[in-house]
């Protein structure tokens, strides 16, 4: 038996030495070299910046700078679909401050399975600018986004601190205008108070890249509380607008109106409260409308934030205009103004396959007589015509022919605007 398996260890060598060959054919077929694999954008992790912040210095590093590419060499089970691949630069390695910039090499973090010889790194250095340090004292200004529960709005938004010290490049630092917090208001119902991260903004008013921060010493790690508080939205609240001066000889102030005639405004309880033994009502003050020496209508348009002020406790939606158009009717004395309904207005000479509409529901007809006949008539009284005779589809500015009753007479022209369109077949 022992001489057969010695006749046979020759063969048996041989055949471990093919399996050898074969397993590593093969496993260079299955995972083979991989050379200059690439990794692109990898951040650059800053290693020892007390180095430079101990001897009274700051330093930053551009934005294109804080990132690099990386190559790997090696089997393509080790090197591909990394995800841990990091690199560092090491402050401590600037050895003259006074050189602007500095350059520090970048280098291989210690990564699984790789060996800084198969790394490739590009660049290989970066560079550092280091300056004298400038601290400033900011305010910061907390800002909400989103849209709350319904008939809530954000009426204020405080910050918890109010301000932040800010150390850092003077470059940099005198770059900063201001400081703000932004926090999501989306669905609340209820006060609020939550954490926030710090957006610098820049002299152009511009939000200055996260990155800054990492240069910065900030009080409070960069966040800041911001309490929202949230104020009630009142709707229905009247317009009323006054007005200041007389208007030329002969003539009078007839009436105001404003477009719209109601809207709505949010406020703090106790502001709702005094804006309701109001009457709920917001009035636009007469040194905003004058009327001197006018003899004929006046209109203005008058923003709402001119009407109301951060003592005020009151805030107009966003979703509502943010300004109200008034019309002052100006008359000579004895005549008034009456708003007829434009369906009561008679139509002759309206082809058949047409159809007239209005632009507006009523018309302003302004009529002169004695007191006691002005407060007598009623609008019923007065006949309106109009006569659309060859027109076709299109829009029209037409005069309305006026007919009043006796003792009566109409103080000027009247003129409605009509659409005429081609009649639904189907209707007719």
């Amino acid at each position: 038996m022992k001489k057969k398996l010695a006749n046979n260890l020759s063969l048996k060598v041989i055949s471990v030495l093919i399996a050898c060959v074969i397993w590593i054919l093969v496993s260079g077929t299955v995972d083979p070299v991989r050379t200059n694999v690439r990794y692109s954008g990898v951040k650059v992790e800053v290693k020892n910046d007390g180095y430079i912040l101990d001897a009274g210095k700051s330093y930053q590093i551009a934005d294109e700078y804080q990132t690099v590419t990386v190559y790997v060499t090696g089997k393509k089970s080790v090197v591909e679909g990394r995800t841990d691949i990091a690199v560092e630069a090491d402050l401590t390695q600037i050895v003259n401050m006074d050189t602007n910039p500095a350059y520090v090499p970048v280098t291989l973090k210690s990564v699984s399975g790789i060996s800084e010889e198969d790394v490739t790194i590009i660049p290989k250095t970066i560079p550092v600018t280091i300056e004298d340090t400038a601290t400033k004292e900011f305010l910061v200004t907390g800002m909400s986004t989103g849209t709350p529960g319904s008939g809530y709005v954000v009426g204020e938004c405080t910050t918890d601190p109010e301000k932040i010290q800010i150390q850092g490049p003077e470059s940099v630092v005198n770059k900063i205008k201001s400081v703000v917090a932004t926090v999501s208001a989306d669905g609340m119902t209820m006060d609020a108070t939550k954490k926030a991260k710090i957006t610098l903004i820049d002299q152009n008013g511009e939000p200055m890249s996260e990155e800054y921060l990492q240069f910065f010493n900030i009080s409070d790690d960069h966040y800041v509380n911001v309490l929202m508080k949230l104020w009630r939205v009142q709707d229905d609240v009247k317009i009323k607008a006054n007005y200041s001066g007389t208007p030329a000889k002969g003539y009078q102030v007839d009436k105001i109106t404003t477009t719209p005639e109601t809207i709505s405004i949010a406020g703090s309880e106790a502001a709702l409260k005094k804006l309701e033994d109001n009457g709920n009502t917001l009035e636009i003050p007469g040194e905003l409308i004058n009327v001197d020496g006018i003899n004929s209508d006046l209109e203005a348009n008058v923003k709402l934030s001119a009407l109301i002020s951060e003592e005020d406790e009151l805030k107009i939606p966003e979703e509502v205009g943010q300004s109200v158009a008034v019309k002052v009717s100006i008359l000579p004395y004895g005549s008034r103004e009456y708003n007829l309904k434009t369906d009561a207005i008679q139509i002759q000479g309206l082809a058949s396959d047409l159809r007239a509409s209005y632009n507006k529901d009523e018309i302003s007809i302004r009529v002169k007589g004695t007191e006691a006949n002005l407060d007598a008539l009623k609008t019923g009284d007065i006949k309106a015509v109009i006569d659309l005779t060859g027109k076709t589809a299109g829009e029209y500015t037409i005069p309305v022919t006026i007919t009043l009753p006796d003792g009566y007479e109409q103080v000027e022209e009247v003129q409605a605007t009509v659409q005429l369109n081609q009649a639904d077949k189907t209707s007719e």
